[in-house]
């Protein structure tokens, strides 16, 4: 692979934009083109990436331009062309044609997305730019979240995968897992899943606490960072929507009936309710005179907000201990052993969980992909921990059986303890809140 000393970046102006390229020229020491729907809107996207590594030091590295202007000039002599405008072919596709038309032999073009087809996208150029063409889907902020999904297509040369993947994870520093051709690939596949079934069983319990109870079920103490339908809300309910409809229409897997959309989320995203970046979503909060605020969340039954009050979950203060104490095979028994509604609820999502990522294996991704995309992409515990965590290969599989979820072909033909695959790359006990 040519040594890669200049990058253009398409949609410089946005976040994952403007993120991803202080990434390249931190860590990559490259000249970037810097390219959006104007020069000014580039220089903006220049400086959140200079404002994003708390230093000056790689501004001289930028140019700012414009599509129209400069694309063509900057495609010629960059040695990757990484575009991360919006998740549209309509908008892609037209590029990708400019892009063809210029780019010399030996370019890699990659593109973001969180699910669109690769192949298609990379239909445009010729058998030496389909060589060069991947997905990089790095995760928002890149400097936090470390994964890149390395989206493979049928026309990649594999050596040259194995060149590519070297650079993204010695240069770049990406934790890389590598991805097929499919729907939402491995860390949406897995976390919109969980995160949009959660959605459902909102509705189906909203009489007992609703988006409420899912939150404060599946909170930090179930390891993960942030609880699924406040990360809904920071995602964006329109994001969401577009990725879960995505794979609902294009995937027939186990648990194809939980990517459809609840009705009270498309409800939200008619009203404009699109989560944080409207000021409101599934939740919402009012800022008071000494600049305090008020939390309020969704009531599904009477569709519209009300003050968020604290839900009491009879068995997390048995987690929580078991967590301080780093006693995790006692976590396990408490999961296991829990009495009530909550805990049978929460046994369901901790076991489709598990048998959903396992499914994956091997038509999207392998087992380091599947751990990788959930510890560095989402920060939630991987798969494979849980299974430590609940006892081994053999208790995880009759724990799936008693929740009547299928037992996926990996676990079913697994066996060895401890199972954790990243054991040495991530400590999946700080992945565990005890807060």
């Amino acid at each position: 692979m040519r040594e890669i000393k200049t990058v253009t970046i398409l949609g410089a102006n946005g976040t994952m934009g403007a993120n991803s390229a202080a990434i390249v020229a931190a860590f990559g020491k490259a000249k970037v083109h810097m390219l959006a729907r104007s020069a000014d809107k580039a220089r903006e996207g220049i400086q959140t990436a200079v404002d994003s590594v708390r230093s000056g030091v790689i501004e001289k590295q930028f140019i700012a331009g414009s599509y129209d202007a400069d694309l063509e000039k900057a495609v010629s002599e960059s040695d990757w062309v990484f575009e991360l405008v919006a998740e549209d072919y309509a908008v892609k596709e037209p590029l990708n044609k400019r892009i063809a038309a210029a780019r010399k032999p030996g370019t890699i073009v990659s593109t973001v997305s969180s699910g669109l087809s690769i192949e298609r996208l990379a239909s445009a150029f010729d058998a030496d730019g389909q060589k060069h063409y991947y997905g990089t889907h790095f995760f928002n902020p890149p400097y936090k979240l470390t994964l890149c999904e390395l989206i493979v297509q049928p026309k990649n040369d594999p050596a040259f995968t194995k060149e590519l993947t070297t650079y993204l994870a010695k240069t770049l520093l990406r934790h890389v897992i590598i991805c097929n051709d499919k729907p939402g690939f491995a860390g949406n596949r897995i976390g919109f899943q969980l995160m949009n079934e959660a959605a459902q069983y909102a509705e189906k319990i909203q009489d007992k606490g609703g988006i409420a109870l899912i939150d404060a079920l599946m909170g930090g103490f179930t390891g993960r960072a942030m609880s699924p339908l406040a990360t809904v809300d920071l995602v964006g309910l329109d994001v969401h929507k577009a990725i879960v409809d995505n794979i609902y229409s294009n995937t027939k897997d186990s648990a194809h009936e939980t990517f459809k959309l609840p009705g009270y989320m498309q409800k939200l995203i008619d009203s404009g309710a699109m989560g944080n970046k409207a000021g409101k979503g599934l939740y919402r909060r009012e800022k008071k005179a000494d600049g305090s605020s008020d939390k309020f969340v969704y009531n599904i039954a009477k569709g519209d907000y009300e003050p968020l009050q604290k839900i009491s979950i009879p068995f997390k203060a048995d987690c929580v201990n078991a967590i301080r104490a780093s006693d995790y095979k006692k976590l396990g028994q408490v999961v296991l052993t829990a009495q009530g509604s909550e805990a049978d609820l929460l046994r369901h999502f901790i076991a489709r969980y598990i048998a959903y990522s396992f499914s994956l294996i091997p038509e999207v991704t392998d087992v380091l992909g599947v751990d990788g995309s959930m510890g560095f992409g989402f920060n939630w515990v991987p798969p494979t921990a849980w299974v430590d965590v609940l006892g081994g290969v053999d208790a995880t599989r009759k724990f799936i059986e008693q929740q009547k979820i299928a037992v996926p072909d990996f676990l079913a033909k697994a066996s060895g303890s401890p199972f954790f695959s990243l054991r040495g790359k991530i400590d999946f006990r700080q992945l565990f809140r005890a807060g």
